[in-house]
């Protein structure tokens, strides 16, 4: 059972819940999810996600077309004024490409998320095999 990670502040934005499921592939890559909420007045956007334990990241979205779910590279993810965005495998999640070491299940990483409004922030990452 992995610790409950606290949320991370910036601006009008809680970042909780962020989480990447155990890989033992090193170079892998690997979707990370989290749930944002954003009690602001003015909509913001995740614009950039630095995880040292990954090469590259990129927001996606995910289409649904004629064979099925497709990840797409986005400039980035929209939070809406006074909504909570959950990302998920379905839903829009930052990919984290090349990942430079095993994903232990039960580890606590950290990334840096860079917002539009509210700016730079650090969050902590569970490994576990579901959603905190």
């Amino acid at each position: 059972m992995s610790a409950m990670l606290s949320p991370a502040f910036a601006g009008g934005l809680t970042v909780e819940a962020a989480w990447v499921a155990p890989n033992e592939n090193v170079g892998a890559d690997v979707g990370l999810y989290m749930t944002i909420k954003n009690d602001s007045d003015d909509p913001d956007a995740l614009l950039r996600a630095a995880c040292p334990f990954a090469n590259f990241s990129e927001k996606r979205t995910v289409d649904v077309g004629e064979g099925g779910l497709a990840d797409r590279a986005i400039p980035n993810i929209p939070v809406a004024a006074h909504t909570t965005l959950t990302m998920t495998a379905k839903t829009y999640h930052v990919g984290l490409l090349q990942t430079r070491d095993k994903l232990v299940e039960g580890q606590s990483l950290t990334c840096n998320l860079s917002f539009r409004k509210a700016g730079a922030v650090e969050v902590k990452v569970s490994v576990s095999s579901a959603a905190p």
